[in-house]
């Protein structure tokens, strides 16, 4: 439902992890042939970061798998952004400040999500306990 704020948290969250996910290399031109490098499994780890607040906009009847959904994402965010860091800081490239900034415009946009998928459950049962 788009009227309700955690809608627009998520579709922000989703929208920063798909722009980290183009911005993480999985192929390189190397001696005019293209060879795949070890990032295949940050890819992925990227594309199903992408997909969970993707999915959890849609299962908002579903309130607790929704918070689930949130949870998980955050902990797949945290491994997504530790092994950026520690993959640039043992190549010694340095980070983007691009990646940096839609890392924590994730991370917020997941909180904020969640708090306010937990406000509207919290809710939901204080009309329940009144019936």
């Amino acid at each position: 439902m788009i009227q309700r704020i955690q809608t627009i948290y998520l579709l922000v969250a989703t929208i920063a992890m798909a722009l980290i996910s183009f911005k993480v290399p999985v192929w390189t031109l190397n001696e005019q042939l293209f060879m795949a490098q070890d990032d295949t499994k940050m890819f992925i780890l990227t594309i199903s970061a992408f997909l969970f607040p993707l999915i959890s906009i849609f299962l908002y009847k579903w309130r607790m798998v929704q918070m689930r959904l949130n949870r998980l994402a955050i902990v797949l965010g945290w491994v997504i952004s530790i092994r950026l860091f520690s993959v640039h800081y043992y190549t010694g490239n340095e980070m983007s400040s691009y990646s940096v900034v839609l890392l924590l415009v994730y991370f917020v946009s997941l909180v904020l999500a969640y708090k306010a998928i937990k406000k509207d459950e919290d809710l939901v049962r204080s009309v329940d306990r009144i019936r």
